[in-house]
């Protein structure tokens, strides 16, 4: 432990030697944000008896002419990078200087994605920051478009399909080309990585005026995506590794073709090796095995909530995950951090008003069970076989308050569907939006039961909530949930599966 102590006149300090810590480079945004030029500024002195001095307090700064400030408290009346002084001296021309570089730029959300999780990645994000945006994303309805401030979203599109997310960058790079002080974040979904190319690369933004946030898709990061657990996969790795390089390095030298489609839909593709990589959203998932190369990149992180997981027993391919940029990012952690006001916010930009909720769903005593769905509705079920599921779980938790959330793509049983109907409303069992996501749900009612098909929802709300899952036991679960399971997060949970009907 190292031991600090206050400063007097009576002691001996060299000027000319003392360490200024916490002055590292900042980013801001012009229009939005400020800058306390102190916080986290220290000085200190160790004397020959390796006590340490907190000489904090002399640290003065200069500021550059286009800075306003209100004590620390600094704004800046363009773009620009400028550079601050930091010293601390004797009066006896004895000095210690530091510099630090504050980069202010005009700073914009590109928020390009589709999928329940990535989505609620972008909207967690909307109300950490007051930027100006432009938002894609093709899972209609999931946000209401309607709460986001005009002003601030430049361009929206709910249920953007193709053509939205090609004006959308080509908008970005409109901007680009115009103001050279812009800076662009952008959310895309891991699996598609390869809209970066087709957007920044294609466009010769260099990657100093961007960076990437490849948000987890959900199930797809931690199994299809990532094949690399066994030993023996770095053959796989280098493989993949080498087609990343190749397409990307394509990219840079601006090697896109044109393609004219059936549809007449702009298209364009780059190919190496025989492998083709389209712009497309959907269609093109070739890169989704390398979003972990991509993230190895210095302007690229991978947003996940359990990178831990994500791990190789071949130990040259972890040598290489290690060199990826992962910070652990849950969304349920991100709400819970949020004030009062940003909770608020988001839940309206996720179509949750609470009042409305606790009247419409949750208006009885005692506790609540959610059962979730899959997409069909019934998922490889018979209209009997799922009935009978159901049933067979109000059974067994007829002291709950039971409701049915479905998945966004099956919103409610079909009319060949009596039986499930039948149990449904037989047991006043209420069917909640389809489209709002069930994880956001869990995160204003943290103490409400869970249990459902096994999905990516189970990966971003609190495990120790779960009560069951629809799955033939835990050998039938996802990588990922399994993971879980196996190290005890959901508890004992019950399995339910079909019956000979």
């Amino acid at each position: 432990m190292r031991l600090i102590q206050v400063c007097n006149l009576n002691d001996v300090v060299d000027y000319n030697q003392i360490e200024l810590n916490g002055i590292d480079e900042v980013m801001i945004d012009r229009a939005t944000e400020t800058f306390d030029v102190m916080s986290g500024v220290s000085a200190e002195y160790e004397l020959p008896d390796g006590t340490e001095k907190d000489l904090s307090d002399e640290v003065r700064y200069i500021l550059p002419a286009q800075a306003n400030a209100d004590g620390n408290i600094v704004t800046f009346k363009e773009c620009g990078d400028f550079e601050i002084p930091y010293y601390i001296s004797d009066g006896n021309g004895n000095h210690t200087v530091a510099l630090r570089l504050v980069k202010v730029r005009n700073i914009y959300n590109c928020y390009w994605v589709n999928a329940t999780i990535p989505v609620l990645y972008c909207a967690l994000d909307m109300v950490s920051n007051d930027y100006k945006s432009m938002l894609v994303f093709t899972r209609a309805d999931t946000l209401n478009i309607d709460e986001l401030d005009e002003g601030r979203f430049i361009y929206k599109a709910n249920g953007a399909d193709v053509n939205e997310l090609d004006a959308s960058k080509k908008y970005m790079a409109h901007i680009a080309s115009t103001d050279k002080w812009s800076y662009f974040r952008a959310f895309i979904c891991d699996a598609f990585n390869q809209i970066e190319l087709f957007s920044f690369v294609q466009n010769g933004i260099p990657t100093s005026r961007y960076e990437v946030k490849l948000v987890s898709d959900g199930s797809w990061t931690y199994t299809k995506a990532f094949p690399y657990r066994d030993a023996g996969s770095y053959d796989k790795w280098k493989e993949n590794k080498r087609i990343y390089d190749g397409i990307y390095n394509q990219a840079l030298k601006n090697e896109f073709e044109y393609v004219n489609t059936i549809s007449n839909t702009k298209m364009y593709r780059l190919t190496f090796d025989g492998v083709e990589v389209g712009s497309h959203y959907y269609n093109d998932a070739q890169l989704s095995q390398m979003t972990i190369m991509a993230a190895q990149r210095d302007n690229v992180e991978m947003w996940c909530g359990y990178p831990e997981t994500l791990t190789s027993a071949d130990p040259k391919v972890q040598a290489e995950i290690d060199k990826a940029h992962m910070p652990k990012m849950s969304p349920d952690v991100m709400y819970a951090n949020f004030s009062e006001e940003q909770k608020e916010k988001f839940l309206k930009i996720c179509n949750l008003v609470k009042d409305t909720f606790d009247t419409e769903y949750f208006n009885q005593e005692g506790d609540y069970l959610i059962i979730t769905g899959t997409n069909p509705f019934a998922g490889s079920f018979t209209d009997a076989e799922f009935a009978d599921i159901l049933q067979r779980i109000v059974d067994d938790y007829s002291g709950y308050n039971i409701l049915y959330k479905p998945h966004p793509s099956a919103l409610a049983p079909t009319d060949n569907m009596p039986m499930t109907k039948g149990v449904l409303e037989a047991n006043n069992i209420k069917i909640m939006p389809g489209r709002l996501p069930m994880e956001v749900i869990t995160w204003v009612y943290p103490n409400v039961r869970l249990g459902g098909f096994d999905s990516s929802l189970f990966m971003a709300i609190p495990q120790g909530n779960t009560e069951f899952f629809i799955a033939n036991g835990p050998t039938s679960l996802s990588v990922l949930t399994k993971q879980l399971y196996d190290s005890g997060a959901f508890g004992t949970p019950k399995f339910y599966w079909k019956n000979n009907i």
